[in-house]
C-alpha cells in the first residue's frame, strides 16, 4: 500500500493534468477537514508527508501541562511522558493521529473537500491554457447538439459552439471536424 499512494498522486498528475505539489496541498486539506469534522478544530493538526511521498501522516500537537482543560489541544505530564520520558510542562508534543479514528461524516465531508478541490484545479489549469489562445482557430470533434448549441470535443475539455456563432448552411454529425475561433 506504501507505493499505492506516490503511484496514485503521479496518476492523477497525468490524467488531469494537476502539478503534485496541488495534489499533496489537496490531500493535506483533506486531512484536515476529517481532523476539523472530528476534533471541531484543526488549529493545532499538523501533516506531513515521507520524502517520497508514500505516506502521509496526520499529528495533533499539544502542550503539555499539569492538569488538561482542553483535551483537544492539552496533553497532562503523567501521559506525555508515557510517550517522550523526557517530557517537561510547557513543551509541545505531537502525537499521531489514526484516520481510522474519523467518523463517517468526517471521511465524507473530507472526500467532498478534496473533489471540490480537484475540480476547482482543474477549472484553473484549463481556464489558464486557454486564456492564451483567445483569438486562435482551433479543431475539434462534433460531440452532440443539445438545446441548438454543439458540443465540441477539444481533447482534454468539451466546447461549446453556440448557435449564434453557427452558419445556418452548415449542418454537422457526431464526430465531423470542426474549425472554431477561441472567444
Amino acid at each position: 500500500m506504501a507505493t499505492d499512494m506516490s503511484d496514485a498522486i503521479r496518476q492523477i498528475s497525468q490524467d488531469r493534468g494537476i502539478s503534485e505539489e496541488l495534489i499533496l496541498k489537496t490531500i493535506e486539506n483533506t486531512l484536515m477537514a476529517a481532523y476539523k469534522r472530528r476534533f471541531g478544530s484543526a488549529d493545532n493538526a499538523i501533516v506531513r508527508f515521507s520524502d517520497d511521498n508514500r505516506e502521509v501522516s496526520i499529528y495533533a500537537q499539544k502542550q503539555i501541562v499539569d492538569g488538561v482543560y482542553d483535551p483537544a489541544s492539552e496533553i497532562d505530564i503523567e501521559e506525555a511522558r508515557e510517550l517522550n520520558p523526557d517530557a517537561e510542562v510547557g513543551d509541545e508534543i505531537l502525537i499521531e493521529v489514526d484516520p481510522k479514528d474519523f467518523d463517517r461524516g468526517a471521511v465524507q465531508s473530507a472526500k467532498q473537500t478534496a473533489h471540490q478541490s480537484i475540480r476547482e484545479i482543474q477549472k484553473d489549469t484549463l481556464y489558464s491554457e486557454f486564456r492564451d489562445k483567445v483569438g486562435e482557430i482551433i479543431i475539434g470533434y462534433y460531440q452532440r447538439e443539445r438545446n441548438g448549441n454543439i458540443y465540441v470535443d477539444l481533447g482534454k475539455i468539451e466546447g461549446i459552439l453556440p448557435r449564434k456563432f453557427q452558419s445556418p448552411r452548415e449542418t454537422y454529425h457526431v464526430n465531423d471536424r470542426i474549425k472554431a475561433l477561441i472567444t
